[in-house]
């Protein structure tokens, strides 16, 4: 609880070090202030780190942020950092048991909204809901259960493992804007790190149009997190990637996605190079992004397209 400190940490401020001033991937021009706060009663609440412009007043547009399954909200401290930097409130859910139920994990990134609103943090019509492995999953979950409450979702390579599944039908009747980030060899890891049958494939499979899709090149599970040599996550490193490489981009698309869709500004494509490949599914097959497949001439090799039909 307390204060968070008003500048980046860790990795992230190393890699800020390497990047130009106006990368989505880096802080934005707003001054940032991070505090933990503790929503409800101890016996049913939950910890938050809460992020927000310095400056900025009145409710605007924010994202819920739920962990993986037992990682700290420190792991994604450079993504909300990143956001609120440019104008969003960000509010990351804290660590969880590994007993905590999708449905469970899911009420609570409602309940988080639900208190954004009643502090007048957050503009009601601009609520997304982001988060990375189970929650990802519980990320479009929690917009399923309520879809007037988010009108954008980011989930970081889900995993659909559990009793509840998302990825096998309950996704097709998702209305919000999703991005899907996927760690193309994750499933080479352990079984817990989003094997084949639960990962972000099968969430893209069953989206419905309009679902895009980042595929992170060479990337295993928790490359995307601030700290993927962290205590305990060796069973999930797989991935021949940089993950500097891979966190930034993961980050930087989804810093643009919210940009756009909750605060209606259009920005430049962003370069991937042969690092990353942007998918969105229509109706009738998957045609590359024009806006965010074409390479800017600063890029070392060119973006990869794909264009398939689906059956």
């Amino acid at each position: 609880m307390g204060n968070l400190g008003a500048s980046a940490h860790g990795l992230y401020a190393e890699d800020v070090q390497r990047m130009a001033k106006n990368d989505l991937a880096a802080p934005g021009p707003d001054a940032v202030v991070a505090t933990g706060k503790f929503i409800g009663d101890l016996d049913e609440g939950f910890a938050i780190a809460l992020y927000r412009p310095r400056n900025a007043t009145g409710p605007l547009p924010a994202v819920v942020f739920l962990p993986g399954r037992v990682a700290p909200e420190s792991q994604y401290e450079s993504y909300a950092r990143a956001l609120a930097s440019r104008g969003f409130v960000v509010a990351v859910r804290g660590w969880y048991s590994p007993m905590e139920s999708d449905r469970e994990l899911a009420a609570d990134a409602r309940r988080i909204a639900h208190w954004l609103v009643a502090e007048r943090l957050a503009d009601p019509a601009r609520i997304g809901a982001a988060g990375h492995s189970m929650g990802a999953k519980d990320a479009i979950l929690a917009a399923l259960e309520e879809d007037s409450l988010f009108h954008a979702v980011v989930a970081i390579d889900p995993d659909d493992n559990g009793r509840n599944s998302v990825a096998h039908g309950a996704i097709a009747k998702l209305k919000p804007a999703l991005l899907l980030v996927g760690a193309e060899v994750a499933w080479k890891a352990s079984s817990v790190c989003a094997p084949l049958a639960n990962n972000y494939e099968r969430f893209f499979e069953n989206a419905p149009a309009g679902t895009a899709k980042l595929t992170l090149r060479e990337a295993d599970h928790v490359q995307v997190m601030d700290d993927p040599n962290g205590f305990g996550y060796g069973i999930c490193r797989c991935g021949k990637a940089d993950s500097r490489v891979v966190r930034n981009l993961a980050r930087r698309a989804t810093v643009q996605f919210f940009v756009e869709k909750l605060q209606g500004i259009a920005l430049p494509a962003v370069a991937m190079g042969a690092d990353g490949l942007y998918t969105v599914k229509s109706n009738d097959k998957l045609a590359a992004n024009d806006k965010l497949a074409q390479a800017t001439a600063s890029a070392a090799r060119p973006a990869r397209v794909t264009r398939a039909t689906t059956r």
